[in-house]
């Protein structure tokens, strides 16, 4: 049984994603544009391994390789993280053919509804509309971002502070105003003498009189011009727009040397620029990534999951990275070929390792 949109207005909040009337973007703000670029560029780039019982396949099912037939990989996950920043939310649909997952779509999240049966508070069960058509949770996967018990919908960053979003918004409309409405002032006209409201009317028009602002003004005896003298800085509203970017690069939990913002009283050096990344992987990407593994451990066949390669992530510089694999082979937990594999070069079977070749 379905049910229209204008039937669910009595749904609660927390069930249903917000109007679609609204006229709200968040991505018009370039602050969340980057932040939400950043984000889909660091997932996306990030090479899945499958593994069974803890060990790594040589093979990846084409599930993984390419969850929507339609689509690129690339594209399937940044739909999934972009999903999971706006809305808290990525909704999943899986396309059988008998009885078998064979493809995925990821389903715009504004337009889903997310409510239950009502029958065991205890334990819900879940039903999903999607334009005019309800499905059952075994043709659904949901993936929250934060989970909150109570809510049948997760909350994500953006949808959690939206008050932030749109004070920044705010701010930065209030500047593109502030140089084209005429009602902000840029200066008066000063005399010493007592201007009657006849004197004051006819002042303004001969000021107003000459069209183009560029013209030179001619102002009545006993007037002077006063300008309202503002830095540039201030007229740029350079703190504001620090304050918003550091505030939301905070909201993203992504670190302001990648969101290209200065943060004061911050020495940014090799070692902790590197720190920051190790966080950034550890405390943001990998919310993101645990929910789109759960994905893939639910399209692949039992005892099968997939795991997102971070070591790719956290590569070091070319000498720290090259010592490293000194020292994993020296202690015979690593051979040449893996190294090469690691470096995303073919294997040498037909050389020797260097055990091999000292037992020569």
């Amino acid at each position: 049984m379905t049910r229209g949109v204008e039937a669910l207005d009595d749904i609660p909040e927390g069930i249903m994603p917000p109007s679609r009337s609204e006229s709200y973007d968040p991505l018009s703000l370039s602050t969340v544009f980057r932040g939400v670029q950043v984000l889909q560029t660091a997932i996306t780039g990030l090479p899945i391994h499958e593994m069974r019982a803890g060990i790594k396949l040589s093979t990846v099912s084409s599930l993984v390789t390419n969850p929507d037939v339609n689509r690129s990989r690339r594209d399937f996950l940044a739909d999934m993280v972009a999903s999971m920043v706006l809305d808290g939310n990525a909704f999943v649909r899986l396309v059988r053919f008998d009885g078998e997952i064979v493809s995925c779509e990821v389903l715009p999240p504004s337009l889903v509804v997310v409510s239950d049966d009502g029958t065991d508070p205890a334990s819900p069960k879940l039903r999903y509309s999607y334009l005019g058509h309800d499905y059952q949770p075994d043709q659904i996967v949901h993936c929250k971002f934060l989970n909150v018990p109570g809510r049948l919908r997760g909350l994500g960053p953006i949808s959690a502070a939206r008050e932030e979003v749109e004070g920044a918004k705010m701010a930065r409309d209030y500047k593109a105003r502030f140089y084209t409405d005429s009602s902000n002032l840029k200066g008066y006209l000063k005399s010493d003498q007592k201007i009657t409201k006849e004197s004051a009317t006819q002042a303004k028009q001969d000021w107003k009189a000459s069209g183009k602002a560029g013209d030179i003004k001619v102002m009545g005896s006993n007037l002077s011009y006063v300008p309202l003298d503002m830095k540039p800085a201030d007229l740029q509203f350079l703190e504001t727009q620090k304050f918003d970017t550091t505030q939301i690069a905070r909201l993203l939990g992504i670190p302001a040397s990648i969101m290209l913002a200065a943060v004061d009283g911050s020495n940014l050096t090799y070692s902790n620029i590197e720190q920051s990344w190790i966080e950034f992987a550890d405390y943001t990407l990998s919310a993101y990534t645990g929910e789109i593994e759960e994905l893939f451990a639910t399209l692949l066949p039992r005892g099968r999951e997939a795991k997102f390669d971070w070591d790719s992530s956290r590569r070091a510089d070319m000498a720290d990275r090259f010592t490293a694999y000194k020292t994993a082979l020296d202690s015979k937990w690593l051979t040449i070929d893996d190294v090469r594999e690691r470096e995303g070069m073919p294997p040498l079977k037909s050389e020797p390792t260097n055990v091999e070749a000292s037992n020569e």
